[in-house]
């Protein structure tokens, strides 16, 4: 098959970038323009609830198809109520109809319309700080998206316009709006920034990496070229899945960080490659391996042909071997039962299926046509110190070096390098132990947005208005839940119990707003509540829901689907490795070292956010889907080197080298690929660490770190020491399985 592929791309390479490029556009247009559709950002939404058919999501429905029409909150501060109350309450008389007469605006409510504001209902709405008030705006119910955002424009010029009217008079006066689909829009807002900020701190950085590996600046955008058309494809293909269901705002980041990471991972290897069947076939052909004397144009075409042809049939199998072990411990997300890790699960297999075709088809045609421009030395190795930093850093076809060298010397000292690796990444993970999860939308709220300062203040300062820490739906009228609010009322740190309400066109139900006076809404103390409210006895049916909730269902689902997402991770993983190599052992020993290293670098990440080390901000838990993301794309990006190191690996020992001289030989010809393409996909991972969303923070790090682990201690240090000691049983399968092997092997 890569022998077809070869010849194929290599021989008609305007087909294959005509292909590409029609392809590319078409997902570009229905991405940013969306065929009058609306584009992928104008798409993306955010669920309801995470875990459909929940005890949360019930809840949660049942609210939603109570609530009427969006309640946007004007929440004004920075005056003095106890000394200018009066005067406050002439401002509001002369400038209430501001607000109310706006378009879609149903009805308006502050506490001054009332002429008592120490009755209840005038209370809830003043600041306990006694610094500021809350203006109630309903909207008209069944708004379409173009009518609400139209409204929101309205709303947001009108308070725009009755903070400086305030401020004539309070010059610290501040008035800002807060509605869910604020909320929504400003999460979307920052997501784009976040990912042109990602890109345009990775991508260079990248690039510049790339230009000292390979020497040269079109060897270098080869890898670019592949991951803008991999990243285009997967833009599109999300905003073809908005019209199936519901894709997160987020998605599209993670999308855009693993399309670009593989793209660079397989471009590298593509293009090493090639450089170095470029120096043998320049040789088979008459010409100096270094490329000192050029072939002419029309001679150079058989050159780049073989070299081409080549690649393909090695490195070419190689990532795509790699790439469907990523895709098949992706595949772990789609038995999830929360559609966030399907679609992010299904979003990445797609990214990662466009990274080998465009490393194994796009860049190959390009290399085809750029011809003996590739051969010739670049003008970039002629800056004084880059050609000597090239030749360090740069791909090799030499068998003996810095990496034959390092294997020869863990091949003395085994044991004692086994020890210290294994000590070093129990200790890395070791702050899982004391791991604490959360799911909260409002952790994408950006810091020092005025959104987010109107959410802060409503919860700090309004508790009859605060997000509930728990929704109880009692199937019972208000007059017969009098030992349910009792019960709530007596519960530690409880600080807030609504008045029970009839749900408004549900008479049998009745709602209770609860809220614990705690940090974090979603940990265990309110989680713990949740529990024991869900075993309580009230004598009549009762549905718990809120953000504790939701944290606790989703949590669970994936505990309950954690043993079949892991049995697909290891069983794709185990059949693969044993397709490349014919070996059982090691496939197991990849499966328990990678899960190791995977541990420890979730396990560092952990730590470094929980304590808000290295310039990033400190959390009271870990995002509980990004955990879940960072194991398997995590773990694919650990078999990703994996496959790099024991496919040249177990090509020389096929030549009949003994264990420990394939084990140097092959460390020596990917060492430098592998460390290279570390480099360069960590420079992308924390490229996305300098937006403000705290998740996306999280899985930057935590990639990076995998990454930076893998490609040290684990390839360098325990795969050759295991390798080793394991020594000739590193190759060993029963017969039955020789025979198996010799009919499907994957790697020739």
């Amino acid at each position: 098959m890569f022998d077809r592929m070869g010849r194929s791309v290599v021989r008609h390479p305007w087909r294959a970038i005509s292909i590409w490029l029609v392809v590319v556009l078409a997902c570009a247009a229905a991405a940013f323009w969306g065929f009058g559709q609306g584009g992928v950002f104008d798409r993306l939404e955010n669920s309801l609830s995470l875990v459909p058919d929940t005890e949360s999501d019930q809840v949660n429905q049942a609210m939603t198809d109570e609530a009427s029409g969006e309640t946007i909150t004007v929440v004004v501060s920075g005056l003095d109520l106890k000394a200018d109350a009066g005067d406050i309450a002439a401002f509001m008389a002369d400038h209430r109809g501001d607000l109310a007469k706006l378009k879609n605006v149903d009805s308006e409510f502050d506490p001054f319309m009332l002429p008592d504001l120490t009755a209840p209902q005038a209370a809830a709405y003043l600041s306990d700080k006694e610094d500021g008030f809350i203006i109630a705006l309903t909207l008209k119910d069944g708004l379409h998206d173009g009518d609400m955002q139209d409204t929101i424009d309205r709303v947001d010029d009108a308070v725009a316009d009755l903070q400086a009217q305030l401020r004539a008079d309070w010059p610290k006066a501040t008035a800002r709006d807060f509605s869910s689909t604020i909320m929504v829009n400003t999460v979307m807002d920052q997501v784009k920034l976040d990912l042109v900020k990602g890109e345009a701190v990775g991508v260079p950085i990248a690039l510049i990496l790339m230009i000292i590996v390979f020497g040269g600046v079109l060897a270098a955008g080869m890898p670019i070229i592949g991951a803008i058309a991999a990243i285009a494809v997967g833009m599109g293909s999300l905003w073809a899945m908005t019209f199936a269901t519901t894709v997160e705002t987020f998605t599209i980041n993670i999308t855009s960080i693993i399309g670009l990471a593989l793209s660079i991972d397989y471009g590298l290897l593509i293009v090493s490659r090639y450089r170095e069947e470029l120096a043998r076939a320049l040789v088979d052909h008459g010409y100096p391996g270094d490329g000192s004397r050029v072939p002419r144009k029309h001679a150079a075409q058989p050159v780049v042909r073989d070299a081409l042809e080549a690649t393909i049939r090695t490195a070419g199998r190689t990532v795509f071997f790699s790439a469907l072990t990523i895709a098949l411990a992706l595949c772990a997300l789609m038995v999830m039962k929360a559609p966030m890790l399907r679609i992010i699960g299904l979003s990445g297999m797609i990214v990662t299926l466009m990274a080998v075709l465009t490393a194994t088809t796009l860049v190959p045609a390009v290399l085809t046509l750029l011809n003996r421009a590739i051969i010739k030395p670049s003008v970039v190795t002629r800056i004084p110190g880059l050609r000597s930093l090239v030749k360090a850093v740069g791909d090799s076809a030499s068998d003996h070096g810095f990496f034959s060298k390092l294997a020869h010397w863990v091949h003395r000292h085994p044991w004692w390098i086994m020890g210290i690796v294994f000590v070093l990444l129990l200790t890395m993970a070791s702050p899982l132990l004391n791991l604490q999860t959360r799911t909260a939308f409002t952790d994408y709220l950006p810091p020092n947005n005025d959104v987010t300062r109107a959410y802060d203040s409503i919860d700090a300062d309004y508790p009859a208005l605060q997000q509930s820490s728990i929704v109880v739906l009692a199937d019972a009228p208000p007059s017969s839940t009098g030992d349910l609010v009792k019960h709530l009322e007596g519960l530690t740190d409880v600080d807030y119990v609504s008045a029970p309400t009839v749900l408004p066109t549900d008479s049998g139900r009745t709602l209770i707003n609860v809220h614990v006076d705690v940090a974090n809404q979603v940990g265990s103390e309110v989680t713990g509540y949740v529990k024991d409210l869900r075993a309580y006895d009230a004598g009549f049916g009762v549905e718990i829901g809120g953000s504790a909730a939701l944290q606790m269902d989703f949590v669970q689902s994936i505990i309950d689907r954690a043993w079949a997402a892991g049995l697909i991770m290891v069983l794709a993983v185990f059949v693969l490795m044993f397709l490349m190599t014919g070996s059982l052992i090691v496939p197991l020993k990849a499966i328990i070292i990678n899960s190791l290293s995977l541990l420890a670098s979730l396990g560092a990440t952990t730590f470094i956010f929980m304590n808000g080390l290295l310039g990033m901000p400190k959390v009271m838990g870990m995002e509980t889907f990004i955990l879940v993301c960072g194991l398997c794309f995590g773990f694919g990006l650990a078999m990703d080197y994996e496959v790099f190191l024991l496919t040249r690996v177990k090509e020389f020992w096929d030549k009949g080298l003994t264990n420990d001289e394939a084990v140097e030989r092959g460390l020596q010809r990917s060492g430098r690929i592998i460390t290279s393409a570390a480099a360069i996909i960590v420079a992308v991972f924390i490229g996305f660490t300098f937006g403000e969303m705290v998740p996306i923070k999280e899985i930057g790090v935590a990639l990076a770190a995998t990454v930076v682990i893998d490609a040290t201690l684990v390839r360098m240090l325990l795969v050759p020491a295991t390798m080793t000691v394991l020594g000739k049983w590193n190759w060993w399968a029963p017969k039955p399985l020789h025979w198996v092997y010799s009919r499907l092997k994957i790697v020739h």
